[in-house]
């Protein structure tokens, strides 16, 4: 007979999860992971029966997430600027008001335990948004910049502005704004746009 499952142990699994892979990495033992949740190491396979399925299901909900920021009001349509300003003000809230969750995220894009259908259903999460962020990319800067690179340099930009943020919360228009604006600038600095 099955054992029942509970949303609330699930949850809590996936929340110490979080927090230990943001702290560690994805190395962190499933004992960790079950006594920071405060279950039984056992209880843990009862709602994910591997590690890397519970890592999967972990940067599901984190992708998520970060989807659905990303579709708080809508963007301007200019397919320039204000596009790409939406996004970016989006990510950067997002990333401000959860860096551990942001640092969880990092660790699991780059660990062996997430599936290539796993990072196929992540990247279908931001489909349209990845092909508004190439093509705003294509119009203004033209061939000079390929948009996967300029989606690494987008995220490198965030990373140093949710460090700047978190030292100095006073000033976190200002450093969006400046970030922003490296961004832009630099996708923009060999075509005018």
């Amino acid at each position: 007979m099955a054992r029942p499952t509970s949303e609330e142990k699930r949850k809590a699994i996936l929340d110490a999860a979080e927090r230990l892979v943001a702290e560690t990495g994805t190395g962190v033992s499933t004992a960790k992971i079950a006594r920071a949740a405060g279950v039984a190491e056992g209880t843990v396979f009862v709602y994910f029966e591997t590690k890397s399925m519970l890592m999967n299901a972990l940067l599901g909900t984190l992708e998520a997430e970060l989807a659905a920021a990303f579709s708080v009001g809508s963007r301007p349509g200019d397919g320039g600027r204000g596009d790409i300003r939406h996004v970016w003000d989006r990510l950067i809230a997002w990333g401000s008001a959860h860096p551990a969750k942001w640092r969880a995220l990092k660790r699991l894009k780059v660990s062996e335990y997430i599936t290539e259908a796993s990072r196929r259903e992540m990247d279908a999460l931001f489909g349209e948004l990845i092909a508004m962020l190439a093509e705003t990319i294509r119009r203004h800067a033209g061939d000079a910049i390929a948009p996967d690179y300029a989606g690494v340099v987008l995220n490198a930009l965030a990373e140093v502005t949710f460090e700047r943020i978190a030292a100095e919360p006073d000033r976190s228009r200002h450093y969006t704004d400046l970030g922003f604006n490296f961004f832009w600038n630099g996708i923009t600095a060999g075509k005018s746009g």
